[in-house]
């Protein structure tokens, strides 16, 4: 049944393609499937028949139960009908790229495995990138490496009032409320003491959320360090250097007028905009910003060790949060990438 493969370790039918089957094997393999996810940090089972979004829920829940379904993070998702813990990935529109990240690195609990499913298959692109992080972490610059190890990261993010509209901020994905599930600000804060989130509620019912976390994760059970935030993701930076990336890849008129359109804004707005404004941002832990060359050179390392293979539908992706990053290229069509995740 295995194939071996540096990433993601790829797991198909010997006999039985059957839900039942896999089940089974998975039952019967699960210290081996556990050992394969720490070593290679992501398993893919393919060709498997998986028609549903229950069919992918049951699969998950058998190689982890400890599912769930509370979600700080930034990207919308909604619940899908007929499953308890299974979302869609992203409700982002296809033109909207989603750099590597390692799932809530910026939270107290981040999730230890991530499941993805695919239920439509793209048409073109939207391919779901890995990359290991581990590599990344060996691979940065020492120095750079040296400074973020000793000042941490502080990640920012900002979000309006409720009533303000949102429709022509890029950067700005979700409401508060949609975050926390609730308008209450007693229950908001309740819930940042709990995730031990750092609040400011800001004129006109804005609301700023302040993370403090180191930016190297030593993986719980191996120890190994990876590199473990979102500045690739949340610097208004990473978003020119991704785009510029993609469309070196794509070669296509909308991921052009992107790259530049990006670089544009970008540029205005960390001319205009002081750091912890932004609506997302990555600082160093004492509050000091992040040059863009140093995001530029994370980004060349993670793109340098990116993999990317196209969905297959009911492909299934196991991913272990602590080593292996995940992303998501642009894509034109339809789409429906399905998701959950243990902690």
């Amino acid at each position: 049944m295995p194939h071996p493969s540096a990433l993601p370790y790829i797991l198909t039918p010997e006999t039985g393609a059957s839900k039942s089957s896999l089940l089974h094997y998975i039952h019967e393999h699960n210290n081996s499937i556990r050992e394969a996810l720490l070593r290679h940090g992501a398993i893919l089972f393919r060709g498997f028949d998986l028609p549903n979004p229950k069919d992918f829920e049951d699969v998950a829940l058998c190689i982890d139960p400890r599912l769930r379904n509370d979600y700080y993070g930034t990207s919308p998702r909604n619940i899908v009908p007929g499953t308890r813990f299974v979302y869609t990935a992203s409700e982002l529109p296809g033109y909207y790229p989603i750099p590597q990240h390692c799932e809530m690195s910026y939270v107290v609990h981040p999730p230890i495995h991530i499941f993805f499913y695919c239920h439509v298959q793209p048409k073109y692109g939207g391919e779901t990138p890995l990359c290991d992080f581990r590599k990344v972490y060996a691979q940065l610059n020492p120095d750079i490496r040296k400074e973020f190890e000793e000042k941490g990261v502080l990640t920012v993010r900002n979000y309006s009032g409720l009533n303000k509209n949102r429709r022509f901020n890029l950067f700005e994905l979700k409401r508060w409320d949609e975050i926390f599930h609730t308008t209450d600000r007693a229950e908001v804060e309740r819930q940042c003491r709990e995730q031990q989130i750092q609040w400011e509620w800001l004129p006109d019912g804005r609301l700023r959320l302040l993370h403090r976390t180191p930016a190297v994760l030593a993986h719980p059970v191996t120890k190994e360090k990876a590199w473990y935030n979102h500045l690739q993701v949340f610097h208004p930076y990473g978003a020119k250097v991704e785009y510029e990336y993609i469309h070196r890849r794509q070669k296509r008129l909308h991921t052009f007028f992107w790259k530049n359109f990006l670089s544009l804004l970008v540029y205005l707005k960390q001319m205009t905009t002081s750091p912890t404004d932004h609506s997302m941002n990555v600082l160093f832990g004492d509050g000091s910003p992040v040059p863009n060359e140093y995001v530029r050179h994370i980004q060349d390392v993670i793109w340098s060790n990116m993999v990317i293979i196209p969905w297959q539908r009911c492909d299934v992706l196991a991913i272990d949060n602590s080593s292996t990053a995940h992303g998501r290229l642009p894509y034109e069509g339809e789409r429906e990438i399905l998701a959950c995740w243990s902690a």
